[in-house]
């Protein structure tokens, strides 16, 4: 039963990641222009870092085609959402033990040893 809530909890995630990236992009797009330029200029610094591998022709053309500034603009907005997400599970998890404590465990009576019976039996 833990596994299929663990199971839960990450496709919650996951799910909940896709739309806060759109959720971020949207608000990027409309109040922050100018950081998202930077971000945009930011990942075109690294994908020219990174464009010319030692490799042979075809192992460039895949790279070139998959590696770009797109692709490097997603992984980016995919962290930086994940994070905001972990972010507020961590927040809702705080006020979730805020409102509900656990239960003080009671103490439990010590056993007595029966008195016909070696040290090392208890009474159950």
């Amino acid at each position: 039963m833990k596994l299929l809530a663990g199971f839960t909890l990450v496709s919650s995630k996951i799910v909940l990641t896709f739309f806060m990236v759109i959720f971020l992009m949207l608000l990027g797009f409309a109040f922050f222009p100018d950081l998202l330029n930077r971000m945009s200029d930011f990942t075109n610094y690294i994908e020219g870092m990174i464009r010319d591998p030692d490799m042979d022709d075809r192992g460039k053309f895949l790279f070139r085609t998959l590696v770009n500034e797109n692709t490097i603009f997603g992984i980016i907005m995919t962290l930086i959402a994940r994070a905001v997400i972990e972010f507020l599970f961590w927040i809702c998890g705080m006020l979730w033990r805020l409102v509900n404590p656990e239960e003080e465990a009671k103490p439990e009576t010590p056993v007595e040893p029966v008195a016909d019976a070696p040290p090392t039996y208890y009474q159950n």
